[in-house]
Order: C-alpha cells, then sequence, then structure tokens
C-alpha cells in the first residue's frame, strides 16, 4: 500500500493487529516517510507524545514537526486500506534556528519526552488541559503508586528536575515561559485521572494553597487514600469518575456501598469529605466556593 513517494506499507504485516489501531499505523507510516524524504526533520509536542507512548491531546494528534531549515509544505496523499479511507493532509514544518532535543528511533527524530511535554505546556491555548494532560503523563512517568508513596514523590521530584532543566536550557524569551513554570510547579503525579487533575487545577488556579493528593488515613484497621485534601483542615476532596463504579448493575451497586462505608470511617475520623463529578466542573466556581466554605468553617 503506497503511503506517499516510494514509501509503501507492507499490509501482510498488519494480519494480526487490531483494525482499531488502524489510524495509528498510518500516522506512524506518514511520520517515517518524512523521516526518510527530509532529514533532520524533528517531531514535536503533541505528536512527539504520541511517539513516546504517551497520552497526547487529541489521542491520534496531526502532524507537527520542525526543521532547521525551511521546507515547502508537503502534501501526503489520501489513503485507503479495505474499507478504510484517510484523508489527505498537509504537512507544514515549522522553521527553528536549533532543532530541538530529540532521539532517534529508526531514523524518525522525535523531540525528547522533557523537550515534548514543554513544548506542549509552553504553547497550548488551554492552561487547564495542558495541565492535566501533563498530571497524567507525570502519573504514568513516575509510576506513582500510593502504597509506596515516598518513592513515588522521589520519582515525581526527578521528573520534575526534567521538565525544570528543559525549560532553563530554552532561555527566559522562550514564548509561553511563564504558563509552563506555573503548570511545572502545580502539576502533581499524584492526579490518578483525569477528573482528578481536574479538580487539582480548579483549586490551584483559585489560589488556594495547602492541598496535597492522595493523602494516607488509617482508620478501624483501614488504609484509604484521599484523592485531594487539606490535611491542616482534615478537608478532603474525592472525584467519583464513572469508569470507578464497573460497568454492570452489581458491580455499581457494591462499589456505591464500599464508598459509602469508606465516607462514614473517614467522616468518624474528622474529615469532611467533598464528592465532586464531571458536572460539577462545569462549574467550577462552584466548586471552589464549597471548598472554600468548608475550609472556612474548619477554621472557626
Amino acid at each position: 500500500m503506497k503511503i506517499a513517494g516510494r514509501t509503501h506499507l507492507d499490509l501482510s504485516l498488519l494480519t494480526d493487529i487490531d483494525m482499531s489501531r488502524l489510524p495509528e499505523v498510518v500516522l506512524a507510516a506518514r511520520l517515517y516517510h518524512l523521516a526518510h524524504t527530509h532529514h533532520a526533520m524533528v517531531v514535536t509536542g503533541q505528536c512527539a507524545l504520541w511517539a513516546h507512548g504517551y497520552g497526547s491531546d487529541p489521542a491520534l494528534p496531526p502532524i507537527t514537526v520542525a526543521a532547521s531549515s525551511a521546507i515547502r509544505p508537503i502534501i501526503l496523499p489520501a489513503i485507503a486500506i479495505g474499507t478504510h479511507t484517510f484523508a489527505p493532509i498537509k504537512v507544514k514544518a515549522r522553521h527553528v534556528c536549533h532543532l530541538p532535543a530529540f532521539s532517534d528511533t529508526r531514523g524518525l527524530l522525535i523531540e525528547s519526552l522533557e523537550a515534548a511535554q514543554i513544548t506542549v505546556t509552553r504553547t497550548s491555548p488551554n492552561r487547564r488541559a495542558a495541565f492535566t494532560q501533563l498530571c497524567m503523563i507525570g502519573n504514568a512517568f513516575t509510576h506513582f503508586d500510593n502504597f509506596h508513596l515516598k518513592d513515588s514523590r522521589r520519582h515525581e521530584k526527578f521528573w520534575k528536575e526534567l521538565l525544570s532543566a528543559e525549560l532553563t536550557r530554552l532561555g527566559n524569551r522562550a514564548r509561553g515561559r511563564s504558563q509552563a513554570q506555573w503548570i511545572i510547579a502545580h502539576a502533581d503525579a499524584g492526579c490518578a485521572s483525569p477528573g482528578e487533575a481536574r479538580v487539582l487545577y480548579e483549586l490551584c488556579a483559585a489560589g488556594l494553597t495547602g492541598m496535597r493528593t492522595q493523602v494516607e488515613v488509617h482508620t478501624r484497621g483501614r488504609r484509604y487514600f484521599i484523592d485531594c485534601a487539606f490535611p491542616a483542615e482534615k478537608v478532603g476532596i474525592e472525584f467519583d469518575g464513572r469508569a470507578k463504579y464497573g460497568d454492570n448493575p452489581g458491580s455499581i451497586h457494591a462499589s456505591l456501598s464500599r464508598e459509602r462505608e469508606r465516607q462514614r470511617h473517614l467522616e468518624a475520623e474528622g474529615w469532611h469529605i467533598i464528592r465532586t463529578g464531571w458536572h460539577d466542573l462545569d462549574h467550577p466556581d462552584e466548586l471552589v466556593a464549597q471548598v472554600r466554605a468548608a475550609l472556612a468553617a474548619r477554621l472557626g
């Protein structure tokens, strides 16, 4: 199957691949075509994060590349594989004086993981989305484990040091530097889901301080971890995502029963727990106001 120019994809190698992943195969093939026809072209940003195996936004990102010399826009033709059709695309390489730090993967030059994260946090027009994405990357990069919090926090510190060093390397005039600094400073690898990261973002953006993620509480022979909490005031925020409760009535009922028991145990230890979900994040000011009220009540 012709990808472009003299680049072809051997369809016999795809027989064991889930066809739902075909768009990823085509994206990879197109990237390799660019790598072999336009040397010294580096895959950047969201596309680089995808190539490294981390979550990108969108999940299948557009092709973004940088080159140290001016390159005319490249047209990649439409592709038809069975009943699947992929539209033609135009790739415009960003002309840079100095290529970003990159790794060479069989001839495909990919912006380093640290550089790609900084590119995204600097250039994203949506700080909230970039913050959430960075928290999820940090959770995966550090292999964050509630039951090994000390090691997880040590790995998180190392991860942030890598990002800060990369941002420093770009210099003080780098576009979006202040946004990237804010995101790095407030991002938390302890966020186990996008919903938890969104809750933390809203609290940080509102100027609240003193909160921590995955706060450990021992009570009645049990060990619980509160998604996000203000330990000094004993105010916790728990995010209730749909996937948390299972996919059938039995598992949902059992999960809800465990959650009620968990809530009772935490409240018996003096905790005030605020439960929130995606619908509440449509009105973040109301959530922040609820948290402020709970904190004020604890302070008397």
